[in-house]
């Protein structure tokens, strides 16, 4: 594990900010392509685990926000918590919106990405949100 103030690769950062787009505009494809199989989330009080990718789907984070009005998020920044060459446990903190852009929740994250054959991809994530 390296200092948590090291600088972090640009490429595991713009993972999220992938993501982040993808989910907006509901290209399930493109969050896959941004993580890691098997793919773990904790949330909502309980365990997902996602073994490939055809697993994910978007129906439990709809089920969670669409309710509320959801229609995007922001990825609004992140702090180091631990990192290594090829890991990177990130506290990340987003807002869900609505259409006319009021905050619907403010969360914090914490995201476990990792640098598989070169590329970087999330391998977990664990949120209130």
């Amino acid at each position: 594990m390296t200092d948590t103030q090291a600088a972090v690769d640009p490429a595991a950062i713009a993972v999220i900010d992938r993501y982040i787009d993808a989910l907006n505009r509901g290209d399930l494809d493109g969050v896959r392509a941004a993580f890691h199989f098997p793919h773990v989330m904790l949330a909502a009080g309980g365990v997902e685990v996602y073994p490939t990718a055809p697993e994910l789907s978007f129906e439990s984070f709809y089920s969670r926000v669409l309710s509320q009005g959801w229609v995007r998020s922001t990825f609004d920044g992140h702090r180091v918590l631990m990192a290594a060459p090829d890991k990177l446990h990130l506290d990340v903190w987003f807002t869900r919106l609505r259409g006319d852009d009021s905050v619907i929740s403010v969360h914090h994250s914490m995201y476990i990405l990792t640098r598989v054959d070169g590329k970087w991809g999330l391998q977990a994530r664990s949120s209130f949100g």
